[in-house]
């Protein structure tokens, strides 16, 4: 019993000493290695709709417009407090849930509606005509900027609400319905991750009743 008390101490002293040894993993940007912030900035790659974490300075490299492969995340939500979305367009768009984001690719020149799932993000091209009329009700949906802004919609549970968004946080909310999502009717805490972070958004929205673009972050 000594014996393997000693070994077990031993063991314990051992990883002890790696953990101190080994500095905790820290996050890098994609582009330049920069070690970033726990809440940095992310750039999309155009062509491969990867989402890239990225430092300050390189942010800054794609803040401009124009052709570039890389495109700023930009960091302002809105709330659109005057959508117009009847139950027939809803219909029209063919979405089965009531939980989805829509934005343009850039690469494929389409609409392309994602919505989240307990296997990760699930994509459907949208019928051009139908988007239309739904832009022709929502001007401000014509200046949704490719591949990095998109409009995320809630109808879950009753809920009618509609924000522009920066893509990561549509990614984000992906990630919670995969992480927390348990069996057909989601579970307690799949709703509960839900609702947080509808919550976060909202607090962060600007109110946007006549569909005007917020200031731009710099």
């Amino acid at each position: 019993m000594k014996i393997g008390t000693e070994r077990s101490s031993a063991r314990g002293l051992w990883a002890l000493r790696d953990f101190v040894r080994k500095p905790p993993e820290v996050e890098r940007c994609d582009l330049c290695s920069l070690v970033v912030a726990e809440k940095h900035q992310h750039v999309v790659d155009s062509e491969t709709r990867r989402l890239l974490c990225v430092c300050d300075p390189c942010a800054v490299l794609f803040s401009a417009s124009g052709e570039t492969r890389y495109r700023r995340v930009p960091r302002d939500t809105r709330l659109l407090s005057h959508f117009n979305l009847s139950e027939q367009a809803w219909s029209s768009l063919a979405i089965p849930i009531g939980l989805v984001f829509i934005y343009t690719s850039s690469a494929s020149d389409q609409m392309l509606a994602v919505y989240p799932s307990p296997a990760g993000p699930t994509e459907t091209t949208l019928d051009k005509e139908s988007w239309e009329e739904v832009v022709a009700e929502n001007p401000v949906l014509s200046k949704l900027s490719p591949d990095v802004e998109a409009l995320l919609i809630n109808r879950m549970n009753g809920a009618r609400e509609y924000f522009l968004v920066p893509i990561d946080e549509c990614y984000k909310l992906t990630g919670l319905v995969r992480k927390y999502w348990r069996g057909f009717s989601g579970g307690e805490d799949g709703w509960e991750q839900i609702s947080l972070f509808f919550d976060r958004l909202r607090e962060r929205s600007h109110a946007n009743s006549e569909g005007g673009h917020a200031r731009p972050v710099v």
